[in-house]
């Protein structure tokens, strides 16, 4: 349903797309993650025919985003990184005006506002970051679109709203629809995506399901051992870092987690302590693996 081709946009060194390329199904969820300034705006902004590409392929449904913008835009509800809305119009207004704009039903927007509360009567310039953001969001899904692009979906709103936008993307996803989130919310991204993306400068570091991805990063553990000697032994024995009767590593191809239980199968371990296993361990791993010389 999305599709990318080969996508280059060189705005200068190091700035722009490179020969970028992936695809988002129907009836599934793909993250796009990176630091500001990596290019996952650039994307999603070719995805809405906002900007033509130097060279390769945008496509959403089969039309071309620079070619057919006016049959893409159609297809997508989209969520920009910057919410920018007309500031004199209040919130019923701007949505008002967005039904016209997407013939979309008063039945969903009520059940969106239901989901995302906030006064309507506000005008937008006295809306704070996160009452904006709640009404981006239900004037993004009330299109029911079959295509979403989501460019940092939850920015500025609170763990609550963050919980129900996790819901409704699961829910929009198990109803078929085809969805790009760009986010630096980690959490988000693991309880959604089935696949996901990793772009640094332009160019994609690495691309596979969300599972396989933090499955294959390396976890960084902390053993507390009952005598100095123990902890002494060991730290040599695989190259630890050790303090007074703990130990730390991290696991890579040669240092395995089986082969240190091995040896702690003989000592005396008070305890045991794991990195926690998530998205952002992952992100951390592959750009400062990236970054090394």
């Amino acid at each position: 349903m999305i599709h990318l081709e080969r996508l280059t946009k060189d705005y200068g060194p190091g700035r722009g797309l490179f020969d970028v390329s992936f695809d988002v199904l129907p009836g599934s969820i793909f993250g796009f993650i990176g630091p500001n300034g990596a290019g996952k705006s650039t994307a999603i902004r070719h995805l809405m025919g906002l900007i033509s590409p130097d060279t390769g392929r945008a496509s959403i449904g089969g039309y071309d985003c620079w070619k057919q913008s006016s049959d893409v835009k159609r297809l997508v509800g989209y969520l920009p990184g910057e919410i920018s809305l007309p500031a004199h119009l209040t919130g019923d207004q701007v949505l008002d005006l967005m039904m016209k704009l997407h013939g979309a039903s008063g039945k969903r927007r009520d059940e969106l506002l239901r989901r995302f509360p906030f006064d309507t009567d506000t005008r937008v310039r006295k809306m704070s970051k996160g009452t904006k953001q709640k009404l981006a969001l239900v004037g993004c899904f009330m299109k029911d679109a079959p295509v979403y692009l989501l460019d940092e979906p939850t920015s500025g709103i609170d763990p609550l709203m963050q919980e129900r936008f996790m819901e409704l993307a699961l829910e929009e996803k198990a109803r078929g629809k085809a969805i790009l989130m760009s986010s630096h919310h980690f959490p988000e991204m693991e309880k959604t995506c089935d696949r996901a993306a990793l772009i640094k400068e332009g160019r994609i570091v690495v691309e596979t399901d969300i599972d396989e991805l933090i499955r294959s990063s390396r976890k960084q553990y902390r053993i507390e051992l009952g005598q100095d000697a123990q902890a002494e032994r060991i730290a040599q024995q695989f190259g630890m870092t050790r303090h007074g009767r703990q130990v730390e590593f991290i696991t890579s191809e040669k240092l395995t987690l089986n082969a240190v239980i091995q040896v702690l199968a003989e000592c005396d371990v008070r305890a045991i302590h794991s990195s926690s296993d998530d998205l952002e361990q992952v992100f951390m791993h592959y750009y400062m693996e990236e970054e090394s010389p």
